[in-house]
């Protein structure tokens, strides 16, 4: 029940030592961007478990992707 009117989007990969492929933070922003025009969420509503809870999800690689494409000249930001 922690996810009720929020969607969890899952990126599988270990991301405190690895870093996403190319392919997997463009499906990633494809997928959050077309589920943001279908529900009509603002970019500011899009957060990472860490930004929610305490804990290391999604990892430092990912979270500072998420940061960085959320930023006003990001990627999903633009979308």
């Amino acid at each position: 029940d922690q996810n009720e009117r929020n969607m969890g989007v899952m990126v599988m990969g270990n991301f405190m030592e690895q870093r996403p492929t190319p392919a997997a933070l463009a499906a990633l922003d494809a997928f959050i961007a077309s589920q943001m025009r279908r529900f009509a969420v603002p970019l500011w509503k899009v957060k990472t478990h860490q930004e929610l809870a305490p804990t290391a999800c999604p990892g430092t690689n990912l979270q500072r992707y998420m940061m960085d494409t959320r930023s006003t000249r990001g990627r999903l930001a633009l979308a």
